[in-house]
């Protein structure tokens, strides 16, 4: 890691840790007043997040597309990004940080214990089917977490309706149709994006490896974790899942997500997606 990169770094997790602590603050209690404040915190999160990726291309030459660190510095700030994005397009959906900002701090200090050491790129990932891979890839990964963080609001909210006293965070969050409503985009978004992921990566690993599928522990988990989001297309489609059930299953869901972004690599040794661990 880079000396400027370490000080953003470090200084990335610290207002995120602050963002996030003061949502469970404001949420346990009832405290609407800081909300905004909270809101202004995560932006300047996100523009330190934005110097620490600029500092690491800058030390090594390339943006940080391998390795576990990478991978949560890169997944952190597509889940925040979009997370802002969502934030500015509806005001009432400022709360989703509440779940996304600890989510971001979690993967980030995650990478940082797997070696964030600075190297070349690997000559494997020379190519220009990378961007589209892992770009799409990171922007599946955030909707997917938006949908998560939809859920535990969802949840929150309900269990609150039934409440004979309510909590004033809660009339800030979205009405249930409408969470109900966003899950489901989300997750339709995403089942989208990440079915180009892989497709882009079945094209370059027949480049790579000579054929477009191997059954690596990664490639399998990518695709279960696909079809599991597939599965809930499918219940809300077919079967009129919503509600609570729906919210519960985004949030679960994302485990998917995080196995195949962390949990192989750090369980197996003979991937052919070794090269991601460095």
């Amino acid at each position: 890691m880079a000396p400027w990169e370490a000080v953003f770094f470090w200084l990335t997790l610290v207002v995120y840790a602050l963002a996030g602590g003061g949502y469970v603050y404001a949420l346990v209690f009832k405290n609407e007043r800081v909300l905004a404040r909270l809101f202004y915190l995560v932006v300047a999160g996100l523009v330190l997040h934005t110097i620490t990726i600029a500092a690491r291309y800058h030390a090594q030459g390339h943006l940080p597309w391998a390795g576990d660190y990478e991978n949560g510095l890169m997944w952190g700030w597509f889940i925040v990004s979009l997370t802002l994005y969502a934030a500015w397009r509806h005001k009432e959906l400022r709360l989703l940080a509440a779940a996304t900002a600890p989510l971001t701090l979690l993967l980030m200090g995650y990478g940082y214990m797997r070696k964030p050491t600075l190297g070349p790129m690997a000559a494997s990932l020379k190519t220009f089917w990378l961007y589209i891979h892992v770009y799409f890839g990171w922007l599946s990964y955030g909707a997917f977490t938006l949908a998560f963080a939809a859920g535990i609001l969802y949840v929150l909210k309900n269990k609150d309706a039934q409440q004979a006293v309510r909590n004033p965070v809660y009339e800030r969050i979205p009405a249930l149709d409408r969470l109900d409503e966003l899950i489901f985009r989300y997750v339709i978004f995403g089942f989208i994006l990440d079915a180009v992921m892989i497709a882009a990566g079945a094209i370059w690993a027949k480049n790579l490896w000579g054929s477009y599928w191997s059954w690596d522990p990664v490639e399998t988990w990518s695709l279960v974790s696909w079809l599991i989001y597939g599965i809930i297309i499918h219940l809300r489609v077919t079967f009129g899942w919503r509600g609570v059930r729906l919210a519960w299953l985004a949030i679960f869901a994302i485990i998917g997500m995080v196995i195949t972004a962390f949990g192989v690599n750090f369980v197996v040794t003979s991937s052919l997606h070794i090269f991601n661990v460095r």
